[in-house]
């Protein structure tokens, strides 16, 4: 893979009842991404966007991904289906952004069937998820002390974001939350895919 590398991942959430217009039930709208960005040098520099509005975050969310991610360099991701149908649904809600979300599409490669391929130790017990593989890589990269730990704590975090009654020190300490479990996702993507090179 070349250069510049970007290991992404997204946060998304659903409703049954849409409360923005032109989304539909059940629809995963995604409102946090994190970037960590790798140069031939191994220098990360990361970048991240949540929300940070009550309104729709699709067109912000798009926006700022595109300006992270620049033209050029792979982009890296654990289970390229999900961030691929994203990209594609913002396409198709913001057909002017749709080039270069496309782009952007042609250039993701999946860490999680090469870890499948080539890649077990006894501890996954039989998973490939990124919070299986990562202990018996980096075990002090644990999710365990993490206040939002997994995709449904981040959805729960948002959504009491989203509330008009949540006080602004608990937003403060959710938005905390939710920022450094989606940076945990993408350094993790960074330290296996060093781990894979032998780095």
């Amino acid at each position: 893979l070349g250069w510049p590398r970007h290991y992404i991942d997204f946060e998304t959430i659903q409703f049954a009842v849409p409360i923005w217009p032109g989304t539909r039930p059940y629809d995963q709208v995604p409102f946090q991404w994190s970037c960590h960005r790798e140069d031939a040098s191994g220098a990360v520099a990361k970048q991240g966007f949540l929300a940070e509005s009550n309104a729709d975050p699709r067109r912000a969310f798009a926006e700022s991904l595109l300006a992270a991610l620049g033209d050029f360099g792979p982009i890296l991701v654990w289970n390229a289906a999900f961030e691929r149908t994203r990209l594609s649904e913002l396409g198709a809600a913001y057909p002017d952004l749709a080039p270069g979300l496309h782009a952007a599409i042609s250039r993701i490669f999946d860490l999680l069937p090469l870890a499948r391929a080539h890649y077990y130790h006894p501890d996954m017990r039989g998973s490939w998820s990124i919070k299986a593989v990562l202990p018996t890589i980096a075990p002090e990269l644990s999710y365990d002390r993490l206040e939002v730990a997994d995709g449904g704590m981040a959805q729960e975090a948002y959504l009491e974001l989203l509330h008009p009654e949540t006080p602004t020190p608990r937003s403060a300490v959710l938005r905390e939350a939710l920022l450094r479990y989606c940076e945990r996702d993408t350094w993790a993507m960074v330290r296996i895919a060093r781990h894979f090179e032998g780095r």
